[in-house]
């Protein structure tokens, strides 16, 4: 994401926001580089306890399932989004695992940048 979004685009107003937390044996955070992303556009945290991961992976719009955990995503919002008593709208487009949606997330990054709508919704290649 860094090198095909952030690098390519140093003037773009954007902000990002990356939560990390651990999934797999071998994630921690004393192993998080925390200067993976260092573009002063990021804002970064540690969720130890997955909290952002649970309610996005619980909430209908992304998977709506119970005791599911969104994780490895991106989640693309535009300037006029809030959060509200649901949760976070207008969504531009979602989609996981981000090695697998990152042309998609470029793609709907850029139709927020032209001030074009892209389609709610999952984007292909989703879990």
């Amino acid at each position: 994401m860094r090198n095909e979004i952030l690098d390519e685009r140093p003037d773009l107003d954007l902000a990002v926001y990356a939560v990390w937390f651990d999934m797999f044996p071998g994630d921690a955070r004393a192993r998080w580089p925390a200067d993976l992303l260092d573009d002063p556009r990021v804002r970064q945290w540690w969720d130890e306890d997955k909290r952002a991961g649970q309610w996005f992976g619980e909430h209908p719009d992304f998977g709506g399932e119970r005791g599911r955990i969104l994780w490895d995503a991106y989640l693309l919002f535009p300037p006029e989004a809030e959060w509200g008593e649901s949760g976070p709208a207008p969504v531009t487009s979602w989609g996981a695992p981000i090695v697998r949606t990152r042309e998609t997330l470029r793609e709907h990054l850029d139709r927020v940048v032209a001030g074009t709508r892209a389609g709610n919704g999952r984007s292909a290649g989703d879990r």
